[in-house]
């Protein structure tokens, strides 16, 4: 867009900061020049009081308006003129107590009483006895050049005789004229400093207008105005959350797919970072303490992929960072879908093949004549299935915790991993919180399966689930690799993961959520190694029990530590590292799968 000269910011700012000193130094030379033509003012009327103080002092002043009459050649009428040629005043005049002229620079007029003078009579100390001051026009400063009245600085002083007024003095000098004269000399060198001060104010417009410039980028009124309504229109019109901060880590701005993926309150703004976003992985990566690329952060049960990016001027100065947040929670849970219906598509063929297998080892039997054995063969594997979910039912009740577990039995049966019920396990009382458990659950129970498919010999993950007043206790033992001591921690960070997903999905999400869902509900969870790696999770207040004595949380029946391990002694339950090591989890299960869309949409 084309700007005319004017139209530009910088040359209005220059022309405004222009005027403002043009005016203000006009104003400050009127008032200046004001100011000095009144203490040159004030300096004659002191100087003419003091010459007219001086005369009335002199005894042949005071004899002569006494004594004689008036006379231009009279000894006063020598004396005011001595006075006035000495001291270049425009006039002296010496008048008795009765107003009578004494002297005057017009000879015509000594004799002749002063009443006929257009100033007020407070201004006469031949009448009130005090000195004066000031300025007046009258006919004793008529010009001779035009005959016209002129301004005067006048100091007047009575005479006195032995405390009797007998007269005054009265001694003016012209302000037209030598006041004039003086603020010529004197407003040229206060002009230059008024003239060098606006040249500085000037110069200190254009430097000014140059930085300004600089720090819009050259940018107008108009372009700031387009840009502010384009950024707004960007922000607010994306989905991706986006959260802007400055180099103190003072948050600048937020759209509003931000607030709402932050729980951001309504003031934010110049707020620090660390104040509005929740402690742990999700902050590090805010400020920069994890850095990387599309890193997966759990936040209130939503998956969401932050990146981090600087914000820098042309010349590389660093001015804040800039932070996205995609929701991928859709997403994801359509991907662990897609895993699971693959997995599941890939056991049903299994299971197809296993099942033909059987059916034709029954239709040989049929064909050889045992009948007897083939109806055993029938009935055994039928029982082992329906002695399973007995078990199930007894010990635990809730269908749904059931229906995931004999399903989680199905998948490992298909991986080559038997999957064990403690014996020891135990509900008492209704699940009240079945989502989480569900969660809580099938991921501990993926994770095992996944970890001990990988090893060779003896594959087994058991299974043990015991209530305690109204806490839960599950507990997931496996004879895969364990889990190194020092990654015992970061497997519970959010996106840390040693798999891959069929889909593409994005694993290190499962664990992540199971240590959220236990320490929202005030709980705790632990691996520890017992051959493999065992997982133990608390969830306080899950079960409803008629007597309400013991309290959600209190861990009493549970201890400190979970109870000892299935078909083990108290004794070696309590050595190893099971005994309440810090969370963390089997290399080979870093990465935890689930029940399809329960960590995601249940919870």
């Amino acid at each position: 867009m084309r700007h005319w000269p004017w139209q530009r910011l910088s040359t209005q700012v220059v022309i405004t900061q222009v005027l403002v000193l043009i005016f203000i130094t006009l104003a400050g030379f009127v008032v200046m020049r004001w100011n000095l033509q009144n203490q040159l003012n004030r300096q004659y009327e002191n100087r003419a009081l003091a010459i007219a103080e001086t005369l009335a002092s002199q005894q042949t002043v005071i004899k002569g308006v006494e004594s004689g009459p008036p006379s231009p050649a009279g000894p006063v009428q020598r004396l005011a003129m001595a006075a006035r040629e000495q001291t270049h005043a425009l006039f002296v005049v010496i008048t008795n107590a009765n107003g009578i002229r004494y002297s005057h620079p017009d000879p015509q007029l000594i004799g002749k009483p002063v009443y006929d003078d257009p100033e007020p009579p407070g201004s006469e100390p031949y009448r009130t006895g005090k000195p004066w001051t000031g300025l007046q026009t009258g006919t004793l400063a008529l010009s001779h050049a035009y005959r016209a009245p002129t301004l005067t600085a006048r100091g007047k002083a009575p005479i006195f005789d032995h405390g009797m007024l007998v007269g005054q003095v009265s001694v003016g000098f012209p302000t037209a004229t030598t006041v004039s004269q003086q603020l010529a000399g004197a407003l040229p060198s206060l002009g230059l400093l008024l003239l060098a001060v606006l040249a500085v104010g000037i110069l200190a417009a254009l430097g000014l207008s140059r930085r300004l410039k600089r720090q819009t980028f050259g940018l107008e009124l108009r372009e700031f105005a387009a840009l502010l309504q384009e950024r707004e229109a960007m922000l607010h019109g994306i989905r991706e959350g986006v959260l802007g901060y400055d180099t103190s880590e003072r948050v600048v701005l937020a759209n509003d797919a931000a607030r709402r993926l932050l729980h951001l309150p309504p003031v934010f703004l110049g707020r620090p970072l660390r104040e509005l976003l929740p402690a742990g992985r999700l902050g590090n990566i805010a400020s920069g303490e994890i850095v990387g690329t599309d890193l997966p952060v759990l936040a209130e049960g939503r998956v969401l992929t932050v990146n981090r990016m600087p914000i820098r001027h042309k010349n590389s100065r660093q001015l804040g960072w800039v932070v996205t947040f995609h929701d991928r929670t859709e997403s994801e849970t359509l991907r662990r879908e897609l895993d699971e219906a693959i997995g599941l598509t890939e056991a049903l063929r299994a299971q197809s093949h296993e099942f033909s297998n059987r059916l034709h080892t029954l239709v040989g039997l049929v064909e050889l004549g045992q009948y007897d054995e083939a109806i055993r063969f029938v009935t055994d594997v039928s029982a082992a299935r329906d002695a399973l979910t007995e078990q199930l039912k007894n010990a635990i009740g809730d269908p749904k915790l059931v229906a995931l577990i004999l399903a989680k039995s199905a998948l490992a049966d298909e991986r080559a991993v038997q999957l064990r019920i403690a014996d020891d396990c135990l509900v008492t009382g209704q699940i009240t919180g079945i989502s989480e458990v569900l969660t809580v659950a099938g991921n501990l129970i993926d994770n095992a399966i996944e970890a001990t498919a990988q090893v060779t010999g003896e594959r087994w993950v058991e299974l043990t689930i015991v209530s305690a007043g109204s806490d839960l206790l599950v507990r997931v033992r496996d004879s895969g690799p364990g889990v190194p001591e020092e990654i015992r921690e970061e497997i519970f960070t959010d996106g840390f993961t040693s798999k891959s997903s069929p889909a593409g999905a994005r694993r290190g999400i499962g664990l992540a959520l199971v240590r959220q869902i236990t320490q929202r509900r005030g709980g705790m969870i632990s691996v520890g190694r017992d051959r493999g790696a065992v997982f133990t999770a608390v969830l306080p207040g899950c079960i409803r029990v008629e007597d309400a004595s013991m309290p959600a949380g209190s861990g009493a029946a549970l201890g400190p530590i979970a109870p000892p391990l299935p078909g083990r002694s108290p004794a070696r339950a309590g050595t190893g590292d099971a005994s309440g090591t810090a969370p963390s989890a089997p290399a080979g299960t870093a990465d935890v799968g689930s029940e399809p869309g329960q960590e995601l949409v249940r919870s």
